[in-house]
């Protein structure tokens, strides 16, 4: 606060009492120097990035020359990229291929010429195929031959004495035909059969029978044989093979015999 003339005033006695206590060396505030706030200290410079920028340019000047030299490619030169050369793949087999330096002998045919002769070729005479007429049967036998005990026609005889064998012929009217010749052949108990009988020479089986009688081996066999002829030994009906049984149940066998067509001269 600033006092002054003459007015009284408490307060200057007192700024006038401060005045004096002062020191010489003070200076009066309104010579002192004002307080000057100091900035923040810039903080120094390390002296490893000045190395590493010599050490870059090195590095960078290595890499040119290297690049000069032909060490390292080049990323500005353009790349040529050599064809690869293909190979033509031979497809044929290996054994169908001629191994080098041996020599195929390649035949050669003649052909023969021939000189035709002017002797004329024998006639071959060809003789006429004769033609036949398929056989045919006139008579056949009516059914089967079937088996009997003897006894029904000849009952005074025994089992084993006899084998009986017999039947009879009719002709395309189913009447007794007479005349014609019946033979059995073969073999029976290890001997040769060879008989022959007519019809109607035997009448226990019919007006126009035939019959066999042999002695009973009482054995089973199918080594007889019966067939039908005219007088003159010309066949009339197939050769027919016998079942024996050699049972007394069966030692009487029928065998009939029925004309089916005219008999051809």
């Amino acid at each position: 606060m600033a006092c002054s003339g003459s007015f009284d005033c408490p307060d200057c006695d007192q700024f006038a009492m401060s005045q004096d206590r002062r020191t010489p060396n003070q200076q009066p505030y309104s010579t002192r120097p004002m307080a000057v706030r100091r900035t923040e200290p810039e903080p120094k410079k390390s002296g490893c990035s000045g190395a590493g920028a010599v050490v870059f340019l090195f590095a960078v000047i290595a890499v040119v020359v290297l690049m000069l030299t032909g060490v390292i490619p080049s990323p500005f030169e353009a790349q040529i990229t050599i064809p690869v050369e293909l190979t033509q793949v031979d497809s044929t087999p290996d054994y169908l291929k001629t191994p080098i330096g041996v020599e195929t002998e390649t035949s050669t045919t003649e052909q023969v010429v021939l000189i035709p002769s002017n002797t004329p070729l024998p006639t071959q005479t060809v003789p006429p195929t004769p033609t036949s007429t398929p056989w045919s049967a006139a008579f056949v036998i009516r059914g089967t031959p079937e088996a009997f005990p003897h006894t029904l026609l000849y009952d005074r005889y025994a089992c084993e004495e006899y084998l009986f064998i017999g039947g009879e012929v009719w002709d395309l009217r189913e009447s007794p035909l007479k005349g014609l010749i019946v033979k059995l052949t073969g073999t029976y108990g290890g001997g040769v059969v060879d008989l022959s009988s007519e019809s109607g020479e035997v009448d226990v089986y019919g007006q126009s029978g035939y019959g066999f009688v042999i002695d009973n081996k009482q054995i089973q066999t199918n080594s007889l044989y019966i067939q039908l002829f005219d007088p003159q030994g010309n066949p009339l009906s197939a050769k027919v093979n016998l079942s024996i049984s050699g049972d007394c149940d069966g030692n009487l066998l029928l065998v009939n015999y029925k004309q089916v067509q005219e008999i051809s001269n």
